[in-house]
Parts: C-alpha cells; structure tokens; sequence
C-alpha cells in the first residue's frame, strides 16, 4: 500500500487567532476538499483551545505540539533573557536544538510548508529550520520545504535589529543573516502571497523557478446563513447609545498602530462634515451620519496602550466612533448550547453587514483581506490603497480607483503627520488634533481641494444605486479568483510538484 502524502504545516503558534491561523485554516480546508487522502499535521506552539480551531480527524489531521516554539518553553528559559536581550550564541545554541527536535518529530513528513518564517519574530527558530532544511538536502533526505512569505522583516524594524545579530562573530563563523533568512537549497521553495514580494525574494537571490505567487482565499463561509442584521445593529446601538438613524461604517480589525486608526477616523468625520453642512462645497452634501465601528481592542502591550489614547480622545471630545467589540463579536457565531436561535456572539459577516461601508486606512499589509471580503457581502471598501498591494487585486479587474494613495492635510500624507515628533505618542496626538479642526469650514474646504477626487468617487458610493454595478463587479471577481478552490488548487499543484 502507498504511503499517504504526509504534509506539515508549521507556525510560531496554532490555533491562536490571528491572521495567519486564519489563512491556514482556509488552506487546510481546500487542501481536504481536493485530496481526502492528504495527512496534514500542524504544528507548532499549541492554543490552548486548539481543538476548536480545527477539528482533529485521526490519521487524516493531526497536531503536533512543539513546546521549543515558545520563547518561555523550559529548554528555552536557560538563556534568561529577552529575545530583543539575545545574543547570536543564544539563538544558534537555541537555534540548535530545535532542529534536533525537528529531525526527530518532522521525521514522517514528506512536504513541510512553513509560515512566515522570514519575519524574524524569533531569530532561534528561524535558524532552527534553516540547519534542519539544509541537513536534509546534505544529507539526501527526500523532504520538501516551502517557505510562505507574509511579510519582510525589513518591514519591522526591531525584529530585523534581532535577526542582524548573524554575521562574522569573534568566537567562530555564524552564517551571516541574509542566508538565514532567505536559504536556497534546491529542497526549498517560497510562495508569496502577492506580485511585489516575489520581486523582492527575486532581489533576495532566490531563483525565480522556485518562487510561486499564490494570494490568499476568501472564505465564503464569512457569509452569515441568515439576516441577523436588525438584530445586531440595534444591540449595538443600545450599547453605544447611539441615534436609531445612524450609519455604520466598519473597519474590521484589531486596533493596533499599523492600521492607522486615527486616518479613519479623521475620513469619517470629514465624511459627517457633508451631512452637518461644515463646508461651502455646497455639491458634495450627504443626508446620512456615519458612526465609526472597529471590530477589536487589544489587551495587552503597545497597542493597548495605542488604543487607550485613542479612546480617551474620542470620549474627551464626543467623536463617532467606537473601538472593542470582543464580547459581540468572533470570527464565526458562537450559538447558545441551550439556545439554538440564540447568538452569544456574532461573526465577521454580521458585522459587515450592520455597516453601510467598508473602511481601511492601514499603512501596511503583507496581503490585504479587508480589500476583498466585504464585497461578497455587497458591501464597498473605501479609504487607502496600498501601492504593494491593491495593484494585484487590479491586475484581476478589480474596480478599487476610488481609493487614495495619500490623504493630504496642510501639506502632508495624514499618516505622516507628527513623524519628526519624539515618540509615537506625540506623534499620534499631533493627527488627533487635525480631527478637532475639521470644526473649521476654511480648513474642511481645503481638505476637499487637496483630494478631490478620491473624496468626491467616495461618495459616489454612498449611493446604493450608483454603487450597485462596482459591488457586482468586484464580488464576481473575489469569488471567481480568490475562492479557496481555486487557492487551494494553486498550492496544492505545489506541494505535489516532483521537483
């Protein structure tokens, strides 16, 4: 009998929720749906609820709990300091035995897709598959790696200060840092989740045969099975206390500083400015007000901390807008056991629907889901395009032209605003303040000047029938070329390919 192909598919953690469990979910799935016959084993540091995050079948999907992912695992905590703290002999002594610990545990795998190792979230097990991939190919072990690219750790700035560590080192040679982090044994390939990252890899020096570019899926599943929406809308309206006549606009992330929060805010107060009559661009005036919804708050961190001075300025000066709905909102329905027609907390295609627009302001993605989900709820993207990332979606036949590139305010892209400031704290303060002026007429005029355009397409689609025929255009596409079939097809030609 012919052994089952056995795939594995790896991360720093499995089962938690963010946005790479989401896309290895979405892939695990289609992988399924194509091959019944695959085995697939994640692996990884494990949720502790990772049963829930897929189910388990045995022999068929598997877990695989690796606890040297975990920076606090106990064969770890020897070092006793900080990653950021480590020096190269601790990641390559760490680094080390972790890919003893994967020679032994990965042994039964043919295929190993690993996830986003390139970003540098922790030099010791970056390096830990860089020996482990290259021992296999020294050492004639018929394995395939294919490393998924979701960001640059150039992009990150204090990680990439962490992965620089390998260079030549006064105690013996260290491979230096580029060859960590981008290895090209004939056993490995890479695929990238959109057009301009794959140049880069190119840059990088990694053949272009070996490189794939496969974006990420939309899952149809997002799409409620029936219209909670009254339902949802007024549970939050009675939470925020907010007019029965209100719009929503969504922007449906966690709140976290790259997501440039604050843009949408200013947009969507300027957007109110029309309704309130605060400007003599008499052409541009809406009926509608639109209240601000951003689906999650964090807990913990910088982030937290990001979040809380936002809070404290839209409560300070009454804005529309509300951040943190971590006990509405999952991302699928969570049903009453007692209660089946009872909802405990709705999903992502919930909130989407409540709202009337679609936002993101993000300033970077190594992907970009928000610019593609919200259509095949009928629902318009609206806010900034990023230059790296929409082009693909373009490039598809997707109509995203009313998009901005730079939102200028007295003389500046928004996002850059306060960037010679001292800390991010200053600096995001000095971007709260231009909200406070838009109480201006002369400054909202300005504004309207500077942009025009984008502005002026924006609100083309605040009208339900002048929208109608971009929402069908860009839904037929998402679901045509970004369906997990179709994604799923894509990778799975790529795990199966003899070379």
């Amino acid at each position: 009998m012919n052994k089952k192909l056995h795939l594995g598919i790896g991360h720093y953690g499995i089962g938690f929720q963010d946005g790479v469990n989401t896309v290895i979910s979405r892939n695990v799935r289609a992988l399924r749906e194509i091959d019944p016959n695959l085995k697939i084993t994640l692996f990884g540091k494990l949720a502790p609820d990772y049963e829930d995050f897929l189910e388990p079948i045995q022999g068929s999907l598997e877990y695989l709990n690796i606890e040297e992912f975990h920076p606090e695992a106990e064969l770890r905590r020897r070092v006793e300091k900080s990653i950021a703290d480590q020096q190269v002999h601790d990641y390559v002594w760490q680094g080390t035995n972790l890919a003893e610990i994967l020679d032994q545990k990965l042994a039964d795998m043919d295929v190993i897709l690993i996830e986003n190792l390139g970003i540098g979230i922790d030099p010791s097990v970056t390096y830990g598959f860089y020996l482990y991939s290259h021992y296999c190919h020294t050492s004639g072990i018929k394995k395939k790696f294919i490393y998924r690219v979701h960001d640059f750790v150039q992009q990150r700035p204090h990680f990439f200060r962490n992965v620089k560590k390998f260079h030549e080192y006064r105690f013996g040679p260290v491979p230096d840092w580029h060859s960590v982090l981008y290895p090209s044994s004939p056993n490995i390939k890479y695929i990238t989740i959109n057009r301009y990252d794959r140049s880069r890899l190119i840059e990088h020096g990694i053949e272009e045969k070996n490189i794939f570019y496969i974006p990420n899926s939309v899952d149809r599943s997002i799409i409620p099975e029936d219209d909670r929406t009254d339902e949802l809308r007024k549970k939050i309206i009675a939470i925020e206390e907010l007019d029965p006549s209100v719009r929503f606009i969504l922007y449906p992330v966690r709140c976290v500083r790259r997501k440039n929060v604050e843009e949408a805010i200013f947009f969507t107060c300027l957007l109110n400015c029309l309704s309130d009559g605060n400007t003599t661009k008499k052409n541009y005036l809406i009926k509608a007000k639109y209240h601000l919804l951003v689906s999650l708050k964090p807990q913990s961190g910088d982030d937290a901390q990001y979040t809380e001075q936002l809070q404290e300025f839209i409560k300070k000066n009454k804005l529309p807008v509300s951040i943190g709905f971590n006990d509405l909102i999952a991302l699928e329905r969570e049903i009453d056991p007692q209660d089946p027609a009872k909802i405990e907390r709705y999903g992502v295609g919930d909130m989407v629907r409540v709202a009337d627009l679609v936002i993101t302001t993000s300033v970077l993605e190594g992907f970009g889901f928000a610019y593609l989900e919200s259509w095949i709820l009928d629902r318009p993207v609206i806010g900034r395009s990023i230059p790296f990332i929409t082009p693909d979606f373009q490039a598809k036949g997707m109509k995203l032209g009313h998009l901005y590139t730079v939102l200028l305010v007295d003389g500046q892209d928004f996002k850059d605003i306060g960037k010679e400031k001292p800390t991010p704290e200053q600096a995001l303060q000095e971007r709260l303040d231009k909200i406070l002026r838009l109480d201006e007429v002369s400054f909202v005029d300005k504004v309207f000047d500077r942009n025009e355009t984008p502005i002026r397409a924006t609100i083309r689609l605040l009208d339900m029938k002048k929208r109608k025929n971009i929402v069908k255009l860009n839904k037929k596409i998402v679901e045509k070329v970004f369906s997990q079939e179709v994604i799923g097809k894509q990778i799975y030609e790529v795990i199966t390919s003899p070379d």
